[in-house]
Formats: C-alpha cells, sequence, structure tokens
C-alpha cells in the first residue's frame, strides 16, 4: 500500500504549525482579538490544503495505475489541481535528474584523480 497521503498529511501540518508557532507569546504585544483572526485565517488555509492533499492522494493512485471511481475522477476535474500536480511532478523529476547527474560528474572527478595519482607514481619510480 502506498502511504503518499500520510506524507503530504505531515509535510502539510508541519507548515501550518510551523506558522502557528509564529502566534505564540505573543498575546503581551498583540491584542487577542487580532490573534482570533489569524487562527481562524490560518485554520481555513490548513483546511484548504488538506482538501488539496486528498486531491494530490488520488492523482497519485491514478498515476499508480489504480481505478478511480467516477467521483473522484469528477472531484480531480472540478478541483483544478491536475496542472499543478503535473507541473510539480515534472519539477521533481528535474531536479532528481540533475542530482543524478551531479553524482556521475562527481564520480567521474573521482576517477580523473585516481587516474592521474596512479599515473604521476608510476613516473616517479
Amino acid at each position: 500500500m502506498k502511504f503518499k497521503e500520510n506524507e503530504l498529511i505531515n509535510e502539510t501540518l508541519d507548515k501550518h504549525f510551523e506558522t502557528w508557532s509564529h502566534t505564540l507569546n505573543t498575546a503581551d504585544f498583540v491584542p487577542a482579538k487580532f490573534l482570533n483572526k489569524i487562527d481562524k485565517q490560518i485554520y481555513k488555509k490548513l483546511t484548504k490544503k488538506l482538501k488539496e492533499v486528498e486531491i494530490y492522494n488520488l492523482l497519485y493512485l491514478q498515476e499508480e495505475g489504480y481505478k478511480l471511481g467516477l467521483f473522484q475522477k469528477l472531484k480531480i476535474y472540478f478541483s483544478g489541481l491536475k496542472p499543478l500536480y503535473l507541473n510539480e511532478k515534472q519539477e521533481i523529476n528535474l531536479y532528481e535528474e540533475i542530482a543524478y547527474l551531479n553524482e556521475e560528474l562527481e564520480k567521474c572527478k573521482k576517477s580523473k584523480r585516481k587516474k592521474k595519482t596512479n599515473n604521476s607514481s608510476d613516473e616517479n619510480n
């Protein structure tokens, strides 16, 4: 079973709890009425983001080959998140490719260094 949704939820909660942590110990210099408005706004954004997590999980499952029901497909269609999901996936793939190429470059550099040190030690003998 794929646990992509749990990873997305954890990431979302971490970000929002970090945001909430900025409001701790601020009652001394920020009015309580304003803090309540901030709390409501953060909560509203969190609920919206959790709905997006559900859609992202459906898109991920669809990509993995799971058969989605009609209502799940409609939920994806009407959310308008598919282009964002595909763009983020393309961006992640690009970063992974760059990281792989950097690793290969480092391997090549290390092998060239070894060859140079071996050649110089042969010449000294």
